[in-house]
């Protein structure tokens, strides 16, 4: 595996959910969140932006993997894996815990939209830059 864009493609999907939390949605989202009544916390805020990296070099080192093993190449081809990853595991993951969390809709709608721009570009960078 080329480390290189993989970890392009982690610093993409982390930035995305940076601008897409703390400047785009993060107020809807935070006020949404505690409509459902959980309680966000200040502390720790280092520790969850770490673990959400972790995380999403986790998804980069599979989307690498699958792009290796099928052979994907081009920009194009590896827009449509990421969508169909995001929609096939992130979205349908997402509906699940929230239908039975009852969560608002604008919440699990900013979630789902991040996840699926991220694997978007998980997807294209890593299609295009083996």
């Amino acid at each position: 595996m080329n480390w290189i864009p993989i970890t392009c493609a982690v610093a993409a999907y982390w930035i995305i959910g940076a601008i897409w939390y703390m400047a785009l949605f993060g107020k809807v989202w935070a006020a949404g969140i505690q409509q459902h009544g959980v309680k966000l916390e200040q502390s720790g805020t280092a520790a969850k932006m770490i673990g959400n990296f972790v995380c999403n070099l986790v998804a980069a080192v599979i989307m690498a993997y699958l792009i290796q093993r099928m052979g994907t190449s081009g920009l194009i081809h590896g827009i449509r894996l990421g969508a169909g990853m995001a929609v096939g595991f992130s979205a349908t993951a997402l509906t699940i815990q929230y239908s039975w969390e009852s969560k608002p809709f604008k919440v699990w709608l900013i979630d789902a939209s991040y996840h699926f721009l991220g694997c978007i570009a998980l997807g294209a960078i890593l299609a295009v830059w083996k």
